[in-house]
């Protein structure tokens, strides 16, 4: 069964994910790296990468088409969507929003070891900066497809990781997983 991760940057869906991998033998699929690749690839952050694709949706289409495609074509694996919107083009998964406060998602930032255009030390910048591109995504999504990424009904689970490691989030998160794979049997 696929399991959807989304949630606001910074919150730890990636790590959660490369957790929930490794101890449970999930395959991954990145959407977010795909989307960080090309905003480099256009020497873009993905805040400017976000705001160009309110102008030019077409990578999004691409994006969100092949999303509900391996979606389809993998149903019966243990995959792992690491994506903005896989809960949205894959919707039969376990799906799942990681929550952060704004000033932990900041500092999480701030202190990243993260390169180029993605790296913002000062946590006043890296706030702005974080809450102007989830933002801007929500607002692509919802002029895209009418969905609202914060509307937590959508989610079969909704993780606050502001106060808790990434292994506690990803021990909650498997433990409501089992309990979700048991109902639909």
């Amino acid at each position: 069964m696929i399991i959807t991760i989304t949630g606001k940057p910074c919150s730890g869906k990636s790590t959660i994910a490369n957790i929930l991998i490794e101890k449970h033998h999930f395959k991954r699929i990145g959407v977010g790296d795909m989307f960080k690749a090309e905003a480099e690839r256009r020497g873009m952050s993905s805040e400017e990468f976000n705001a160009f694709c309110i102008k030019d949706p077409s990578y999004d289409f691409f994006i969100d088409k092949e999303t509900a495609r391996l979606g389809k074509e993998l149903e019966n694996e243990n995959i792992i969507f690491d994506s903005r919107l896989a809960w949205h083009f894959v919707p039969k998964s376990f799906k799942v929003f990681v929550d952060v406060t704004e000033d932990e998602m900041a500092k999480r930032l701030a202190l990243s070891d993260r390169t180029g255009k993605e790296k913002i030390t000062d946590i006043k910048k890296a706030k702005k900066s974080l809450i102007n591109r989830f933002n801007l995504e929500n607002e692509r999504y919802r002029q895209l497809y009418g969905t609202d990424n914060l509307n937590f009904s959508n989610y079969d689970l909704v993780i606050d990781t502001t106060n808790i490691s990434a292994e506690e989030a990803a021990e909650i998160l498997w433990n409501e997983y089992q309990k979700f794979c048991k109902k639909k049997d």
